[in-house]
C-alpha cells in the first residue's frame, strides 16, 4: 500500500494535536511524514528509503536492525558531519532509534508552533548521539560507503554505465525533476 495523509491511520494512531497542527498549518507535509515515518519504523521496523535514492544493490545487503547511509560525500550541514542520513534508514520494529526519534518528535510538537530547522530529524538524531552512548556506538559500526553518492545527477543525460555511479545514488529534490524519457 501506498501510505499518504489520507490513509496513515490505518498503520499508525498519532496525538490529536499532531493531527491538529498539521491541519491547521504548524508544519508542512514534509514534516508530518517525518513523524509519520518515525512512527512506522517504531512500529512495523523495515526500511526508510527517500523517493530521490537509486539503489545499485539488493536491500538485502543493508543491515535491517539499524542502518543509515553514511557516507564522506554529504549535504554539509554543521553537526551531521556525514555519521547518518535522516532520509536513509533501516530499523528493526521498537528499536531504541526509532522509538527515541518518534518520541523526540511527538515531544517537540507538542511543545513548539514552530520548525527549528528544516533538518529537524537531524537535530533529533544528534541529541541522541552526543545523549546515549549506545546510539553513539551503533552508528560506529555503520560501514562508510565510499563513493559519491551525488555522481548520477551528473550523469543523468549520459549513456549508462555501471562503474559511474555509487551503490546510493541521491538525487537532489532539484535534479529529480530531470526525465528519464527517451534515455537509455
Amino acid at each position: 500500500d501506498l501510505i499518504d495523509k489520507y490513509n496513515y491511520e490505518k498503520y499508525i494512531k498519532l496525538p490529536f494535536y499532531i493531527k491538529e497542527k498539521f491541519n491547521n498549518g504548524t508544519f508542512s507535509i514534509t514534516h508530518f511524514s517525518d513523524i509519520i515515518r518515525m512512527g512506522l519504523l517504531l512500529k512495523y521496523g523495515g526500511y526508510w528509503i527517500d523517493s530521490t535514492y537509486f539503489i545499485n544493490i539488493p536491500l538485502t545487503k543493508v543491515n535491517t536492525n539499524f542502518y543509515s547511509l553514511k557516507t564522506n560525500y554529504c549535504f554539509p550541514h554543521p553537526f551531521i558531519k556525514c555519521l547518518w542520513t535522516g532520509n536513509f534508514l533501516a530499523v528493526a520494529p521498537n528499536s531504541f532509534i526509532a522509538t527515541y526519534s518518534y518520541m523526540a518528535f511527538l515531544l517537540y510538537w507538542k511543545k513548539y508552533n514552530s520548525l527549528v530547522d528544516y533538518f529537524l530529524i537531524d537535530y533529533m538524531i544528534h541529541a541522541a548521539y552526543y545523549a546515549f552512548p549506545e546510539f553513539k556506538d551503533i552508528f560506529k559500526r555503520i560501514p562508510f560507503v565510499h563513493c559519491n553518492i551525488f555522481t548520477l545527477v551528473r550523469k543523468l543525460n549520459n549513456e549508462y554505465n555501471p562503474s559511474d555511479i555509487c551503490l546510493f545514488n541521491k538525487l537532489s529534490k532539484h535534479e529529480r525533476k530531470t526525465s528519464f524519457v527517451g534515455r537509455k
